[in-house]
């Protein structure tokens, strides 16, 4: 079963692993933003790249589902946070993933993630430039974030007692 090799690679940090676990024309659908989706080994290699150098500590919990439709669920850390990603996958016939959908938590490990993928992804695919600007851009995002985690948000918690 294909979420087996995809959680192997995955710990071990296996690109090409990974890719085995995937159809030829395959779809990654990003956590980020409905805008951005990578298809096919071409442009999923430089994403699986970047997720292994930046993600560590990948430990897989759960896969549940059946032959056709399945959820993986792994905790890792990503720039400092401690990061859970659950992937939405599709098979097809042959046990290989046609479609995965991500989704992040928490909100500081989703920013922290945008601000170590972004700048990595936009360098591979040739734009130096906008590396750099996102770079800049994200910065702010993952301050604020941070800090909001850290002291507004215990803020809501129940009192104790």
């Amino acid at each position: 079963m294909s979420t087996e090799t995809y959680r192997r690679a995955a710990e071990a940090g296996d690109v090409d692993l990974a890719l085995t676990a995937f159809a030829p024309d395959a779809v990654l659908r990003s956590p980020l933003t409905s805008r951005v989706r990578f298809t096919g080994h071409a442009e999923l290699r430089p994403l699986i790249e970047v997720a292994y150098a930046h993600l560590s500590e990948i430990r897989f919990h759960t896969d549940v589902g059946d032959e056709r439709t399945r959820v993986v669920v792994y905790s890792a850390r990503i720039g400092g946070e401690d990061i859970e990603e659950a992937t939405l996958v599709k098979l097809n016939d042959e046990g290989l993933i046609v479609e995965a959908t991500l989704f992040v938590r928490t909100l500081p490990a989703l920013v922290a993630l945008m601000d170590r993928f972004g700048p990595d992804i936009a360098r591979r695919n040739g734009r130096p430039l906008v590396a750099r600007v996102l770079s800049v851009l994200t910065k702010p995002l993952l301050a604020m974030v941070r800090s909001g985690d850290r002291h507004a948000v215990p803020l809501t918690a129940p009192r104790a007692g």
